[in-house]
């Protein structure tokens, strides 16, 4: 039996031991923390517990999985919990609102499953339409999504990676109020700011919400029914264990021993010699897994020793969660509400609602007194707030606690008595990420930065498997499918790991562990095809080739395939358009009609 240590006990390291232990190795599971699930785990307050309750449930952010989330969905399929599964755990939000600081209102969107799937503008209407944008607007926003959608993934790559998602859409160009809009939505699930973010990460992931608005209904996204820990990541570790795994809680690794051109050993912290096995798993978070890079070990691998020479500053951001605990719950909207205009680009949830299968919150958590939580995300750390008037980086834990509240209230609260949705009385106490160290005063030491995939980025970031003949890594920041510094990338990345370590093996009698690409509508193939063909002959997008009068006319009638009287098919309105012929013409030129 071989032995495989895996560093690192976050979704990537228990995906990467998960998979191994099933198919026979004997794995060890390293963790520098003395709890398991790295960002993804719970926080609990200390001491905040009485009566024989859990304490308060803090947490790094609140949990968020879309529907194109697989590689994680998965995972929770095949962890037991009484009566099922954690998959069964998840709750479907079948609402999100967005709330305005500057108009004192908020607008709520209950989500719906479209007659026609493939419909983008109109999910794109259904998702804009409360907010009175000008026409112009989302026009030329609708025009960029049809372009993004129809550009082959060679141009993605070799093109749209090496510009940001706002040069891409043309930010410039639009109101005021729609650039607030767009520097918002790419915050709802991590800390990409479109000025910074690629096109090519920021516009895949974008398509994939999108879509979800067209495809999927009520169950376009998901949150977890409790505290992470609880709910998930002690039925997962207690899986692990069943299956063989050895776990080794509160161990930091410190370095990689190098000779013979191979890992030698991993070396802990406190213990008195290095750790060997056949293969190791690197399941750290890029700040931790770059210092680990030696040059020995970068002269090993070209692409390591780029990551290893890469400015970390350059390609990692903060998105930090902060946990109030209210006297009674405050439900707001059945899912997620964001804040275009916050200083600090704020994403909230309220939990309790979908936390209740095992009694209300103020029997399950606390003193007894706090029956409500609000988890909110902090994405922009650089930004002054509106009432402390400083950058988040530069606050005090109480004064990031004192904005955060303030901006909440003053988007969500109106001008009356009767329009006050929260108000100072109802907040019991709050809770911050616990990886912000501030033990050496302000700006504190964030220990979970996140990957924002800025331009060029790509080029920077490694495959799962590595040069070196027994090291894969499981991070997110490994290229992937799903591309985003998230768990589903994580858990990704840790799949094609273990894929490596059993093609090294010859171990792959059982099959490869299966890895899910992206999906987009298939009607968008031909157009992609084209569009390779363009860029291999140094050509600009179609949409780019023709005058902007004339791609509004062929996004417009895209946009109509599925409305026209008697065509269900975009093929059917291409074809009475003639715009089939056209594309089949240019197909047949650059050699790609077959």
């Amino acid at each position: 039996m071989k032995k495989v240590i895996v560093i690192g006990g976050g979704v990537g390291g228990m995906t990467a031991a998960h998979e191994l232990a099933e198919r026979g190795y004997d794995v060890h599971l390293y963790e520098a923390r003395a709890s398991w699930g790295g960002k993804a785990r719970s926080q609990p307050v200390p001491g905040t517990g009485t009566g024989g309750r859990a304490d308060l449930p803090g947490e790094h952010g609140f949990r968020f999985y879309p529907r194109f989330y697989k590689h994680v969905i998965d995972m929770m399929e095949r962890t037991p919990v009484p009566g099922g599964t954690v998959a069964g755990r998840l709750k479907p939000t079948t609402e999100s609102a967005i709330a305005l600081i500057d108009q004192d209102t908020w607008f709520r969107f209950h989500r719906r499953k479209l007659d026609r799937p493939y419909d983008v503008l109109e999910a794109l209407e259904l998702f804009f339409q409360t907010l009175d944008f000008d026409a112009a607007d989302l026009a030329l926003f609708g025009l960029k999504v049809l372009q993004f959608l129809t550009t082959s993934d060679a141009r993605r790559v070799g093109e749209l990676d090496d510009v940001s998602w706002w040069d891409y859409l043309q930010g410039d160009r639009y109101s005021p109020k729609f650039q607030r809009q767009l520097r918002a939505v790419p915050r709802t699930m991590v800390a990409m700011d479109p000025k910074r973010g690629s096109a090519r990460t920021i516009g895949t992931v974008s398509m994939q919400l999108i879509l979800d608005y067209a495809s999927s209904g009520v169950t376009n996204d998901r949150t977890m029914g409790g505290p992470t820990t609880e709910a998930w990541l002690e039925p997962w570790r207690a899986r692990l264990v069943a299956a063989g795994v050895t776990l080794h809680a509160g161990q930091t690794c410190v370095g990689l021993d190098v000779a013979s051109g191979r890992i030698a050993g991993a070396r802990f912290a406190g213990a008195a010699a290095a750790v060997t096995g056949d293969h190791y798993v690197l399941a750290l978070p890029l700040d931790v897994a770059h210092g680990l890079i030696t040059p020995a070990l970068a002269a090993l691998d070209p692409v390591l020793a780029r990551l290893r020479g890469a400015s970390l500053d350059d390609l990692v951001s903060w998105m930090v969660g902060i946990q109030y605990f209210l006297y009674e719950d405050v439900p707001l909207v059945r899912g997620h509400i964001f804040y275009p205009d916050s200083p600090w680009a704020l994403t909230s949830i309220s939990q309790p609602q979908f936390w209740r299968d095992g009694g209300l919150f103020r029997t399950r958590w606390g003193d007894g007194s706090v029956g409500g939580l609000i988890s909110v995300d902090v994405s922009d750390w650089d930004t002054p707030g509106l009432f402390v008037n400083k950058p988040a980086k530069a606050c005090t834990r109480d004064e990031v606690a004192r904005e955060v509240w303030a901006q909440l209230k003053a988007a969500l609260n109106g001008d009356t008595a009767e329009e006050q949705v929260l108000d100072d009385a109802l907040l019991h106490s709050w809770h911050l990420d616990a990886d912000l160290d501030y033990g050496g005063g302000v700006p504190p030491v964030n220990a979970s930065r996140l990957l924002v995939h800025p331009p060029g980025a790509w080029a920077v970031r490694p495959e799962a498997v590595t040069a070196v003949p027994n090291l894969v890594l499981a991070s997110d920041y490994v290229r992937t499918h799903t591309d985003l510094a998230s768990m589903e990338g994580a858990c990704e990345a840790a799949k094609r790991a273990v894929n490596g370590v059993l093609e090294r093996d010859g171990a792959m009698a059982g099959g490869r562990v299966p890895i899910h690409p992206l999906e987009e509508p298939a009607q968008f193939e031909r157009w992609k095809r084209l569009d390779a063909g363009l860029f291999a002959a140094g050509k600009p997008h179609l949409f780019e080739v023709m005058r902007l009068d004339q791609a509004f006319v062929a996004a417009d009638l895209l946009r109509r395939f599925a409305t026209v009287t008697g065509l269900a098919r975009v093929d059917d309105l291409l074809d009475r358009v003639r715009l089939t012929e056209v594309v089949d013409g240019l197909l047949r030129r650059i050699g790609l009609d077959r």
